[in-house]
């Protein structure tokens, strides 16, 4: 086994390790802030998979994150549909209007097409509000607490991170499947040359609508759970500023990898608030800092740099543990 295949073993070991001692660790405020966490992780898988695989912009992830909250709020709310039983018609729903939102990526590229939905993200809100009899405007829509059942004797904070871990391991899953396959292949030829792709058999169309289908089916899974965990949802939980979080949670993790879209989801979380905690007034000013720092260090991201670390260790150890073989069999 190579280093690099040791060392993502020894990384899925320490992220596993860590999923399962952190309700042991955390109280119950912080574990629910923790399941926010991961559902925006999901959003930022779908980004991985688009922008880091596939090789597209897009700034309006924020906006089908939204879409699949409202498709679990309305479906809840207005039809009486079980909150979990809904989260299949939110991936399906954002996926086909992630279908439209893909259109202008068969034609534009780079940074057009980022400017083209960051427009869509900033125009969600106010379409929401402007669908009010649908969307319940201004005042939201509540979502059903999601309660434990009779046989599982938990807390209601430890049963929706068993809930969102469930979604957000199905997601890597079917992530980590797709990558795998002539799918995943096709990604990341258009995404490494579009032309030599094509000429080698890709079909460009169907590969990059797949994509933003994909990466949208992600974001509005992620969005349903988002609205399970809070039990309520507005125009104001989903403004534009939400796309360029998710951006850079997908950064600061690690465009290309599944387990970074976890810490880019904490990220997203739990550092804007510890800059605020340290200082009201330069609560920006230390999350820019940090943002740099992060840059400086890691610039492919927090699990690349985990990555080389460990295999810079496991090389260590593999000479070290070499060269005492040899000693040994030098003095017999």
């Amino acid at each position: 086994m190579s280093d690099g295949s040791r060392s993502r073993l020894v990384k899925f070991g320490l992220f596993a390790a860590a999923a399962v001692l952190l309700p042991l660790l955390l109280p119950g405020y912080a574990l629910q802030q923790v399941c926010i966490a991961i559902a925006y992780a999901i959003a930022i898988m779908g980004l991985n998979l688009l922008m880091g695989f596939g090789g597209q912009i897009c700034l309006a992830q924020g906006a089908l994150f939204g879409v699949g909250a409202y498709v679990t709020a309305i479906l809840n709310s207005d039809y009486g549909i079980h909150p979990i039983a809904t989260l299949p018609m939110s991936a399906t729903a954002t996926a086909l209007v992630g279908l439209v939102v893909g259109l202008p990526a068969l034609r534009l590229q780079g940074l057009q097409l980022a400017i083209v939905t960051f427009g869509i993200a900033a125009a969600f809100p106010q379409l929401l509000l402007k669908m009010g009899g649908i969307t319940g405007g201004v005042s939201g829509l509540p979502i059903d607490g999601l309660e434990a059942p009779t046989w599982v004797p938990v807390s209601p904070e430890l049963w929706l991170y068993v809930v969102s871990q469930c979604c957000a391991g199905i997601a890597a899953l079917l992530v980590t499947l797709m990558l795998f396959g002539d799918v995943g292949r096709a990604l990341r030829a258009q995404r490494d040359n579009a032309q030599i792709a094509e000429a080698l058999g890709v079909n460009l169309t169907k590969t990059r609508l797949w994509a933003f289908a994909g990466s949208s089916a992600l974001a509005g899974l992620g969005g349903g759970v988002f609205a399970i965990i809070t039990g309520f949802i507005s125009p104001e939980s989903f403004l534009a500023i939400l796309s360029i979080n998710i951006v850079i949670g997908s950064i600061v993790g690690g465009v290309t990898s599944v387990v970074g879209a976890f810490l880019g989801g904490l990220f997203m979380v739990f550092v804007p608030t510890w800059a605020s905690d340290i200082n009201l007034s330069l609560g920006n000013l230390i999350y820019g800092l940090a943002l740099i720092l992060i840059m400086m260090v890691a610039r492919n991201g927090v699990t690349g740099f985990i990555e080389k670390w460990l295999s810079t260790i496991l090389r260590r150890t593999a000479d070290n543990t070499a060269s005492v073989k040899e000693t040994r069999e030098e003095l017999t």
